[in-house]
């Protein structure tokens, strides 16, 4: 019986001693996978590139060029200028060519570093430092006043939106399905992994929002399985200036855009702020 007993422990210390070993290299997996889950860069289409071509101006941003675009929206009834931050796998050209159902009177796409024909390579420290770099190209060339600069953020896109209401001075910021902090998202989704110690990109909007003032549109998807809508509750409870907090009913992360009250509840914000 006792060597029966010895031979169970061994077997079962075995089965601990692999099973932890597996558990180390999903771990180890997991971190070096982390930049390809996170960010997605992808080409601009190529009619929507030349369509826009005209209107494309490049921003240095340490050392490299972003490219990016503006559009101009005549019919617009407020002095507002958007500066517009995609989601990780987003051709901001698609929402830049809907410019003129956003009541503002431009707006300003770019593609972050390694995105579309901007080079380099994407991180949280390289976003934050193109947002900040984005900003402040467009009030260094007279584009718009602080006043007057909105930035809207969907997704992960919402992180430098959050970021330039905390760092630079808007006159208000909308954010489309976004989140407390990556770190949280990721916890969510690999509830068995400690993401937290893992992730390199934490993007912790949550920490950031506490100290902004300026007041913000938070719009959640219903459906949304990428980004629940609790993260968007979450950033919005913690969010210490004036804010509005929407869920959009019918819709998920991919088509919150098709929701009929969505245009409708950004410019009546456009307006009011």
């Amino acid at each position: 019986m006792a060597f029966s007993l010895r031979g169970m422990l061994s077997s079962l210390l075995t089965f601990v001693g692999i099973g932890a070993a597996f558990y180390l290299i999903a771990c180890f997996f997991l971190y070096l996978q982390q930049d390809r889950i996170l960010f997605y860069p992808r080409p601009n289409d190529a009619a929507l590139a030349e369509r826009w071509r005209a209107n494309q101006v490049q921003i240095v941003s340490g050392e490299h060029t972003l490219v990016g675009w503006w559009a101009e929206n005549p019919n617009s009834t407020t002095p507002r200028v958007i500066i517009y931050f995609g989601g990780n796998a987003e051709d901001v050209l698609y929402t830049l060519s809907q410019a003129s159902a956003f009541d503002a009177r431009r707006m300003l796409a770019v593609n972050y570093r390694g995105y579309g024909a901007s080079p380099g390579k994407p991180s949280q420290q390289a976003l934050y430092e193109d947002a900040l770099a984005i900003y402040d190209y467009v009030v260094a060339s007279g584009a718009a006043q602080p006043q007057d600069i909105v930035p809207m953020g969907r997704s992960l896109g919402s992180a430098m939106a959050v970021l330039l209401a905390a760092k630079r001075p808007v006159a208000a910021t909308i954010l489309i399905t976004p989140f407390d902090s990556i770190a949280a998202v990721g916890a969510a989704h690999y509830p068995v992994f400690p993401v937290k110690l893992l992730l390199k990109h934490p993007f912790d909007s949550a920490a950031l929002a506490r100290h902004t003032t300026v007041p913000a549109l938070i719009l959640a998807a219903e459906r949304d399985g990428v980004i629940p809508p609790a993260h968007a509750r979450a950033l919005f409870e913690v969010w210490a200036g004036p804010k509005q907090f929407h869920l959009l009913h019918g819709v998920g992360h991919n088509d919150v855009e098709r929701n009929e009250h969505y245009f409708e509840l950004i410019n009546a914000f456009l307006r009011n702020h």
